[in-house]
């Protein structure tokens, strides 16, 4: 049930989530089943306004992701920071305190009406609160700590969808299909599934929605959400820890992966502990590692041109930026990251591709805008979406700024 609560959202634009924050901010980015406003919103109601990165600002406001600045009234105000991470506290600051992560960040604070105000118009943090450094407080900064996250964010998000309209299939609502396990499996009743699929709860809660369809022999083993209008099809192997959002298609093998949603990934091929954009292409026979030979630390260079990192994770695939195409049997290497908009037409690619970078056998060019931008368009047509004009904008100042070249 929401327990109301008068708050602020405060996308403060820190941490480096490489092209996951390219189109998006990161209140946006699905962290599990549920994206972190739709998680902070099911909990609390509705912000009232909403704090974001000034670049993504004309973004958020065409999506109707955030709250434009109107009258906050009277009283105490909690802001709260789209990063943070973990469970939502049962406990929150006091008025008047100001929660940090250990990089000084404000994760959580309760302020005065006039103070958040001036907070919300200045960005700028009230003097005097009184500064919190032990909480047991932590933000996102990268993101293979999203997918650390991904098991328990999963399994709450399921629990709170589940408590919020209570649908809970049992046998005969799915005849043809094989039901293993004692966690929840929650069917929407506009959903389907073909003959001889196995429901494996015994992990984890599974959760079908809306619209949605799962088809003939595939497997699926809890957690899993697979958002409205997907399509699992036939004998896809989906593994615990999987989140599929809105309008994709997925086949093959799938394991512990998040997919934002409007992307494709049907055929047969290995995707594992990856974040996956919107509108990705996956070609057949495409396949990631997500695995070192030698079972050790993998470390991920989120731009060409920035640091190596270690991840401090022995499982890491992919991190694919929105519009990637991959062609047929690309080979994915692990802890790769892959930048907005490029087209990956090679077997072997490296292990971090700028933006809009179009690669082949041949060579690697520069994705021309007005190429890239047909494809899109009639990718998007498949689905019945139409980009607005703070969608081209920002695609239009990802390309100039040349940052994948």
């Amino acid at each position: 049930m929401t327990q109301t609560r008068r708050w602020v959202l405060y996308d403060d634009g820190g941490g480096r989530f490489g092209p996951m924050t390219d189109l998006r901010c990161f209140a946006e980015a699905r962290t599990g089943a549920m994206t972190a406003l739709e998680r902070m919103t099911g909990a609390w109601g509705p912000p009232l306004a909403s704090i974001v990165p000034e670049d993504l600002a004309d973004l958020a406001a065409e999506r109707g992701s955030t709250e434009p600045m109107g009258t906050l009234g009277e009283g105490p105000v909690l802001l709260v920071n789209a990063r943070w991470r973990g469970s939502l506290p049962d406990t929150l600051p006091e008025p008047g305190e100001r929660w940090c992560d250990a990089d000084g960040a404000t994760a959580m604070a309760t302020l005065e009406a006039s103070d958040a105000a001036e907070f919300v118009s200045r960005r700028v943090v009230p003097a005097g609160l009184r500064r919190i450094d032990d909480p047991p407080v932590r933000l996102y900064h990268r993101p293979w700590e999203v997918l650390e996250d991904l098991p328990a964010r999963l399994v709450e998000d399921l629990e709170a969808m589940r408590r919020a309209d209570g649908v809970r299939v049992a046998t005969p609502a799915a005849p043809d299909a094989e039901l293993v396990g004692s966690h929840p499996v929650d069917l929407d009743p506009h959903a389907t599934l073909g003959r001889g699929v196995v429901l494996d709860a015994t992990d984890g809660p599974i959760r079908i929605a809306a619209g949605a369809s799962v088809g003939h022999l595939s497997v699926l083993r809890g957690p899993i959400w697979i958002g409205p209008g997907s399509i699992v099809a036939d004998r896809t192997q989906i593994k615990s820890n999987v989140a599929i959002g809105p309008a994709c298609k997925v086949g093959g093998e799938i394991g512990a992966t998040i997919f934002q949603g409007h992307a494709n990934k049907v055929h047969d091929g290995h995707l594992g502990d990856s974040w996956i954009g919107e509108w990705v292409n996956v070609g057949a026979g495409t396949a990631n590692s997500n695995l070192l030979n030698t079972y050790g630390e993998i470390s991920m260079r989120l731009e060409p041109d920035g640091p190596s990192e270690r991840s401090g994770r022995t499982a890491l695939g992919c991190i694919v930026g929105d519009h990637v195409k991959f062609a047929i049997l690309v080979r994915i290497m692990t802890g790769s990251s892959f930048g907005t908009g490029s087209m990956v037409a090679t077997v072997d690619p490296p292990r971090s591709l700028g933006r809009f970078r179009w690669l082949t056998d041949r060579g690697d060019a520069t994705y021309r805008l007005d190429r890239f931008l047909v494809t899109m368009t009639a990718a998007q047509a498949r689905r019945g979406v139409v980009a607005g004009p703070a969608y081209l904008e920002r695609l239009r100042r990802l390309h100039d700024a040349g940052r994948g070249g």
